[in-house]
C-alpha cells in the first residue's frame, strides 16, 4: 500500500538549536530533509523566529511507532480531526518524539518543547489511513473517521462502548 506524501513544517525560537529539533523530528520521521538550514549561531539570533521544513520521507515508521505504542486509534482520530478526503494536518510534540514517542497536539494547545506540523497528501488519504491504523480489536469494536466514536477535538474521549 503505497503512503501519503509527507510534508513537515516547525518554527525555531532563537534560544532554540535547530540541529536539536531536527533530530527530535527523526525521532518519528527519520528520513526527514529539511530544505533549509538555520545555523546553530550563538544566542541570540538575529531572527526571532525561524521556519524548518521539508519532505518527511515515508510514514511507515510513524504507523510503526503507534502500533508499538498501541495508540492506532488514537492516532486515525487525530490524523484526521483537521483533514479532507485529500490531506490532512496535525501536530506533534517536539519533546516526545526525540524519545521516539507520539505526542498529539491539538489545535489551540502550547506544549512544552514546541510542536512540529505533518501533512499528508493522497488522493483517498482517509481511507488510507483507516486502513494503515487497522488493528485486531476493529473486528469486534469496529471503527471509521467520522464514525461519531472517535475522540472530542479536545483531546477528551466519548463513552460509546458498554
Amino acid at each position: 500500500m503505497e503512503g501519503p506524501a509527507v510534508r513537515i513544517t516547525t518554527r525555531v525560537g532563537a534560544h532554540e538549536s535547530p540541529t536539536a529539533i531536527v533530530e527530535s523530528i527523526k525521532g518519528l520521521f527519520p528520513e526527514f530533509q529539511p530544505e533549509n538550514q538555520i545555523d546553530n549561531a550563538k544566542f541570540p539570533r538575529k531572527e526571532v523566529w525561524s521556519e524548518i521544513y521539508g519532505d518527511g520521507g515515508t510514514i511507515e515508521y510513524f504507523i510503526q511507532t503507534l502500533r508499538e505504542q498501541r495508540i492506532l486509534d488514537t492516532g486515525m482520530d487525530a490524523m484526521t480531526m483537521d483533514s479532507n478526503e485529500n490531506s490532512t494536518l496535525f501536530r506533534l510534540s517536539r519533546q516526545a518524539s526525540i524519545v521516539g514517542k507520539v505526542g498529539f497536539v491539538l489545535e489551540g494547545e502550547s506544549t512544552l518543547g514546541g510542536h512540529f506540523e505533518v501533512l499528508l497528501e493522497l488522493p483517498g488519504l482517509i481511507s488510507w489511513i483507516e486502513k494503515a491504523t487497522d488493528h485486531e480489536g476493529r473486528k469486534h469494536v469496529p471503527r471509521a473517521v467520522g464514525d461519531g466514536y472517535g475522540m472530542e477535538m479536545d483531546g477528551t474521549s466519548r463513552e460509546w462502548n458498554d
